[in-house]
């Protein structure tokens, strides 16, 4: 069947397939930012799917959200292959790594998650913009009182352009202090998990640690035009 579909494809059909997939490969899609690629991706998600199925991969398709990624696929293991030895079992390399995360970045992930959600049960509009000095402020009460608050302000925004890399967050053009929080977040931090992971912040800031990974999304930096 697949086989079927595939020549049943025209070459330029083909050929939006395979840029689709090459993107796909490097980090998430988005409706508002990439739509012919979309519109591939809505017209061939079989042949999408099945392709990335043969090299362990899952596409994560969000249609309300308008985000599209791919996802490390976790086979179960056989109880007779339990009863081998590990040296004996196969183990598929993974083509998406896991990411540990520093305590900064965690913390402010989830603080743009914890907005958003916010901003969701108060606002129609599906973007939520915040600038720099709001992240700022929300960032100061999980950090020590220092004298050089210069640095302070310097390392924030290293946090900041980290997550930007991550594609968690985005500038807007010729608006470098304005950035809109990417609803891919969703998919890294659920809503319940919101209060709980902050409150564990909040008692480790005396010992900043590793807390969350980034859960097979995979991370891809980004430009102000998406």
């Amino acid at each position: 069947m697949q086989e079927s579909l595939f020549n049943s494809l025209s070459q330029q059909q083909l050929t939006e397939k395979s840029t689709l997939q090459i993107r796909l490969l490097k980090g998430p899609l988005y409706r508002a930012k990439q739509r012919d690629l979309w519109q591939c991706l809505e017209r061939d998600q079989y042949l999408i799917r099945e392709y990335f199925q043969q090299i362990g991969l899952s596409l994560v398709l969000d249609n309300a959200e308008g985000y599209a990624y791919l996802k490390q696929m976790d086979f179960e293991t056989s109880d007779d292959a339990v009863e081998q030895s590990k040296e004996e079992i196969l183990e598929i390399p993974r083509l998406i790594s896991r990411r540990a995360m520093s305590f900064g970045h965690t913390l402010l992930i989830v603080l743009l998650r914890k907005r958003l959600a916010e901003h969701d049960s108060e606002d129609s509009s599906p973007r939520l913009i915040v600038s720099r000095a709001e992240i700022h402020q929300w960032l100061q009460p999980y950090y020590p009182t220092v004298s050089n608050e210069v640095k302070q302000r310097k390392d924030f925004d290293g946090l900041i352009k980290k997550v930007i890399e991550m594609g968690f967050l985005s500038t807007l053009i010729n608006h470098q202090d304005d950035f809109e929080v990417q609803r891919i977040i969703k998919a890294l931090v659920n809503a319940e998990e919101i209060a709980s992971i902050l409150e564990k912040l909040s008692n480790s800031v005396t010992t900043p640690a590793t807390n969350i990974t980034t859960k097979d999304v995979k991370s891809t930096k980004k430009t102000n035009n998406g």
